[in-house]
């Protein structure tokens, strides 16, 4: 299944991104549920879920639970994936905070395609296993490296 998330905006991503986590954690999303993550007004939540269901990608009927659609659930994990090669990136190679990390990855997450994540997380796992694994580069030499100012 294609996972075209060109026609998405960030904030519809980000959408199915809590949705998804909401059905992780409590098995259903609720609108009220949403809203509370999102810190966003719940007639704003109603907006985007209609517009999500109309584009196939949540289950929905009014006044019951919130469910992502076999297409959302692609879209969804896709977001997810970038969000985390991004976020392990900044924080195990660039030596990013982590919540600084997370809040630069959700940014970042909607502007890079799965092939470019995917090299993010290569890289990552490269630069754990052989450069920091392998003591090719001290930790604490890189990391004056990576914080240097300019």
């Amino acid at each position: 299944m294609k996972t075209n998330t060109e026609d998405l905006s960030h904030s519809l991503e980000d959408y199915l991104e809590v949705i998804y986590h909401l059905e992780k954690k409590n098995r259903v999303a609720r609108v009220k549920d949403i809203a509370d993550a999102m810190n966003v007004q719940m007639p704003s939540v109603t907006g985007a879920i209609k517009n999500l269901k109309s584009k196939d990608l949540v289950n929905y009927e009014k006044n019951s639970y919130i469910s992502l659609s076999e297409k959302g659930l692609v879209i969804a994990e896709s977001v997810l994936t970038r969000h985390s090669a991004l976020k392990d990136f900044l924080q195990e190679v660039l030596l990013m905070p982590a919540q600084t990390a997370e809040e630069q990855a959700c940014k970042m997450e909607h502007a890079i395609d799965p092939e470019t994540a995917l090299r993010f997380k290569s890289c990552t796992r490269f630069f754990r296993d052989e450069v920091i694994g392998k003591k090719l580069v001290d930790s604490a030499r890189w990391k004056k490296i990576v914080t240097a100012k300019p």
